[in-house]
């Protein structure tokens, strides 16, 4: 989702300042620019619906101390704080979140992870969107 915010940003800067100078060469320009969009397009594919990346995220769990983690492909338990603007219905979670301890890249994008129903059992769901609606009270 960061992803194609990222690329949308840069497509319309790219409007704003390059193709007035690069009018000229407009044909080039585009199939550059359609060359970015497909590379883009397929990065959030694997990385988000395949999770055939090293930092795709494929488990989530609340250990005892009732933090949150979530668990790359890569084996690799991140810390989470899930941060107020996580929405949380019974059709759809969107988990906003910042790692407890980032690196330079983690604190200058913040996490989205989606979570739909059908991804878990109805229980497990139920209370996962119990314990995020209290957790985004508790951490405010």
């Amino acid at each position: 989702m960061l992803c194609m915010l990222i690329a949308a940003a840069l497509f319309f800067a790219s409007m704003l300042f390059v193709v007035p100078i690069a009018w000229r060469y407009w044909s080039a320009f585009r199939w550059i620019l359609l060359a970015f969009i497909v590379l883009v397009t397929i990065y959030v594919i694997a990385k988000n619906a395949l999770l055939s990346l090293p930092w795709s995220y494929v488990g989530l769990s609340i250990d005892s101390k009732n933090q949150l983690q979530l668990l790359r492909k890569d084996g690799t338990r991140l810390d989470v704080l899930v941060r107020p603007s996580t929405t949380v219905t019974a059709f759809l979670t969107v988990l906003n979140g910042q790692v407890k301890s980032p690196t330079l890249l983690e604190k200058i994008f913040t996490l989205h992870v989606l979570i739909l129903p059908d991804t878990l059992n109805a229980e497990d769901y139920r209370q996962l969107r119990v314990w995020m609606r209290w957790a985004k009270v508790v951490q405010k």
